[in-house]
């Protein structure tokens, strides 16, 4: 229903209004993890797709996921840096640090699997993505057919790309094959300009030359394919799908403001925002917070007097950007205003609450969360309804 639209509330329950790419309107992004180093900068992804239903996936729970996840890709050039191995932007790192002629010789799917490349999507999800975020990725199940590229950075005719058959088995995070790297309903368009200094690794296996196993690249800013040694270095782009279930809602600039509640509390009206390349942040549902909970709610004149148990507390130190927080929805549950309403002192409490401008059919929905700041993921427990006398 958000299609149509230039403008959109810069909040949504769930994950509804993200949409893949489209041409006219480019991509949309995600925040999501965060690099390492001493500021740890958030990783911006873009949203290649809204995946169709399929058997490939699973979730935390090991579950079959028969949703439509969301095809990320990190917008951000990542690597290690070469003093001290933490992954940052604008770094190298190579597919295979020393050739094997022996995994030269070794079916397709298994350079890949048994790759440095792989072992660094492993290592960027335990280092660059909370557990929180972790836990709402998807485990794929994948084979990559055989695949004749469309474009080459150097050779106008290319041999066809041998088939990988279950080369993702259980993976979180990976690098794209490149077939999905030449899609152009992914945002690849065809060109043929070779962009230097912005090759990124794909995962998929080409031939064996002078006992070096050699794979395909891809390049940035829509160049062409480019074979090399997997003992080069390039960049990383890892890719992943995001369950959307894990997701209570998303909000884009302005839509969640972060503010240190005292005495009552007021809610914001959430504002409009451009749909077109619209950067969205994660609050993801946190089980661990469920047991979040609210006492009988009494009126005092246009105030709100909103008791609440097992709040997980509020610490200068420690804790400092845990909140209750609450969500006005319409009649069409779509959020109007938003606002954290008081600091959890203690487990429990009260928040007060001047109530917002109502219209018939409105909701309000009260929650425990932690509110990250711009570029991160919060986490909150499940919504609880308000009921108003």
């Amino acid at each position: 229903m958000f299609e149509k639209f230039r403008k959109i509330p810069a909040m949504a329950l769930g994950t509804g209004p993200i949409s893949g790419y489209r041409r006219r309107r480019g991509y949309q992004y995600i925040w999501l993890g965060a690099a390492e180093g001493p500021e740890r900068p958030p990783i911006l992804w873009r949203v290649l797709c809204r995946q169709s239903a399929g058997e490939g996936y699973r979730d935390d729970a090991d579950r079959l996921f028969e949703g439509r996840p969301l095809l990320l890709l990190s917008d951000d050039l990542l690597g290690d840096h070469p003093v001290s191995g933490q992954i940052r932007r604008d770094c190298y790192l190579t597919f295979d640090r020393q050739p094997n002629p022996e995994k030269a010789e070794a079916a397709p799917s298994s350079v890949w699997r048994d790759s440095a490349a792989r072992r660094w999507c492993l290592q960027f999800s335990q280092a660059c993505l909370a557990a929180g975020e972790r836990d709402s990725l998807l485990a794929v199940y994948q084979s990559d057919p055989a695949y004749r590229p469309k474009r080459d950075a150097y050779n106008s005719v290319l041999p066809p790309l041998p088939a990988a058959p279950d080369i993702l088995q259980g993976d979180r995070v990976f690098f794209l094959s490149a077939e999905e790297a030449e899609r152009e309903d992914y945002g690849f368009r065809r060109k043929r300009t070779y962009i230097a200094e912005q090759e990124w690794w794909t995962r998929t296996f080409e031939q064996v030359f002078n006992r070096s196993v050699e794979v395909s690249i891809v390049l940035t800013h829509f160049g062409g394919l480019l074979r090399s040694p997997t003992t080069m270095k390039f960049f990383a782009r890892p890719a992943l799908y995001l369950n959307p279930s894990r997701a209570l809602f998303v909000s884009g600039p302005g839509g969640k403001t972060r503010t240190a509640p005292r005495g009552t509390a007021f809610l914001s009206p959430v504002p409009l925002m451009k749909r077109k390349n619209a950067c969205w942040k994660l609050t993801l549902h946190d089980q661990d917070r469920d047991g979040f909970s609210l006492g009988k709610i009494r009126r005092a004149g246009d105030t709100l007097v909103i008791p609440y148990q097992n709040a997980p507390v509020f610490n200068l130190e420690t804790a400092p950007n845990e909140r209750i927080s609450a969500l006005a929805l319409d009649e069409k549950l779509r959020p109007t205003h938003y606002g954290n309403i008081a600091l959890p002192l203690s487990p429990e409490g009260e928040a007060r609450l001047a109530l917002p401008d109502w219209k018939p059919g409105n909701r309000l929905f009260i929650f425990c969360e932690q509110c990250n700041g711009p570029g991160r993921t919060d986490y909150a427990s499940s919504l609880n309804e308000a009921e108003i006398p």
